[in-house]
């Protein structure tokens, strides 16, 4: 019963969650076919955190536009480029989705504008609201016309309606947060334009707003549109970002126009803000890594409830039941939203459910499988689970014979080997000579902000029947 405030029923909009866990969008990618559609792996993958029992499926981004903004093909999900083959392939996937009592939301981008990952740049040059440096490269960007603008604008009505069709619950609107394009709209600090679309906060704004009207008019007000938002950007400068607990001028978003902002993108129609803070500028901000604390979102997060009057979304290392406990009980936000730690455990919630709290395999917040590979391979995956978005490939079947199997060196790779088999029905027997499992995750433990190699290390023994 401790965690029974984690489990109680939510709205958005009209959408009624069974509990307050969503699952934080992260980048798909690997998880699309050539035509834009979600290939296999991107359906188990996501099934399969509904089968854990997340509340809400909060996909990774997607981009509406592959015309002012080349993303090529397959890069992510695509809801515009072959619309038929997308609802069809999502229609699968969210009927499944749906089977599990979850609910699915499809995150929809308008692009990346000056922060454009270089390997995926393409022929065309980096576009943004105005010629402003570029995050990675020596370049200028271009800027955006007007007509390019409403074409994104309907883009992204065309994208909501193939969503809708296609069985989704409801939208994320990818980003005024985190320095994206819409972001850098959003932003003085990026945005130096004189017409309509710059200048004062509400014009800076209009970009977001006319995507929020253009979907409602062609989805229907009750269709939930939410947004990801970031009200503080943690600019130092171009291409520097501050760091926890220093003193600075902030040249992105400050507090003051952030809370400012959520304000107006409620009244322009968004249902929920899902929150988080930092920018590509500084990056460990938006992608907190070890030694950023846990839950280090939650008093931004608690600004923006108190200043709005939909659900407030948070996430940002929040893996710690207690923790995210405290933030419903102290009214800082209504949902808690698991990224990373849903990777390593798709079952996380069902755990915590049913008082497995000690069988959740934990995070270690190292970016080696995720943002790593994403980086290295352009494919999601997990360090510590190697099943992640290979869930159907990797999926075990049981032995025909039981054997028993004697295991040299209890070590990670030995714990693993041991798992496998006993989940298998196979008997493991490790022989260790020292007098603990866990080989190099002992010392790699030893810093007090690496507490989750020590968690992992101590689950090993725990979670694999017969050691």
């Amino acid at each position: 019963m401790k965690y029974k405030k984690l489990f109680e029923t939510v709205k958005i909009r009209n959408v009624e969650l069974k509990n307050r866990y969503a699952m934080a969008p992260m980048g798909p990618l690997g998880l699309a076919d050539a035509e834009g559609g979600f290939n296999q792996r991107g359906i188990e993958y996501y099934t399969a955190r509904a089968r854990g029992g997340t509340a809400l499926i909060i996909t990774g981004v997607t981009f509406v536009d592959n015309e002012v903004e080349e993303h090529g093909m397959p890069n992510v999900p695509c809801p515009t480029h072959n619309p038929v083959h997308f609802v069809r392939t999502s229609k699968e996937m969210t009927e499944r989705i749906h089977a599990y009592d979850s609910k699915i939301f499809l995150q929809m981008s308008a692009g990346f504008g000056r922060v454009t990952i270089p390997t995926n740049l393409g022929e065309y040059p980096p576009v943004a609201p105005s010629p402003i440096p570029h995050r990675w490269l020596d370049k200028t960007c271009r800027e955006l016309t007007v007509e390019e603008i409403h074409s994104i604008v309907r883009k992204f009505g065309d994208g909501a309606f193939n969503a809708k069709r296609a069985g989704f619950d409801g939208v994320q609107i990818h980003a005024v947060h985190e320095g994206y394009l819409l972001d850098q709209f959003a932003i003085a600090f990026f945005n130096k334009r004189t017409d309509a679309y710059g200048g004062p906060l509400e014009n800076r704004l209009r970009f977001a707003r006319e995507i929020v009207e253009e979907i409602k008019q062609r989805c229907g007000e009750e269709f939930p549109v939410t947004l990801r938002f970031s009200p503080k950007s943690f600019i130092k400068d171009w291409r520097e970002g501050a760091l926890p607990g220093e003193e600075f001028e902030e040249k992105g978003r400050d507090l003051d126009e952030g809370i400012e902002a959520a304000k107006l993108l409620v009244s322009y129609g968004y249902d929920a803000l899902d929150v988080d803070v930092g920018s590509y500028d500084s990056w460990w901000w938006s992608h907190p890594p070890m030694y950023q604390k846990k839950g280090l979102y939650i008093p931004y997060a608690r600004l923006v409830k108190e200043a709005v009057d939909v659900p407030v979304l948070c996430a940002g290392r929040m893996d710690n039941p207690d923790l995210a406990l405290a933030a419903l009980e102290d009214g800082a936000c209504d949902i808690i939203s698991l990224g990373r730690p849903l990777l390593a455990d798709p079952d996380y919630v069902n755990k915590l459910r049913t008082g497995q709290v000690a069988d959740i395999r934990p995070c270690l917040s190292c970016h080696e499988g995720c943002m790593g590979r994403i980086q290295e391979y352009s494919s999601l995956g997990c360090a510590v689970n190697p099943a992640a978005c290979r869930e159907k490939e990797v999926a075990l079947t049981p032995a025909l014979k039981k054997k028993r199997v004697l295991i040299a060196g209890g070590g990670v790779a030995g714990c693993e080997a041991a798992r496998v088999l006993a989940l298998r029905g196979h008997e493991p027997v490790i022989f260790e000579k020292s007098n603990r499992l866990g080989g190099n995750l002992i010392p790699g433990g030893a810093p007090d902000f690496k507490e989750d190699d020590l968690a992992l290390d101590v689950g090993i023994a725990g979670d694999t029947p017969g050691i």
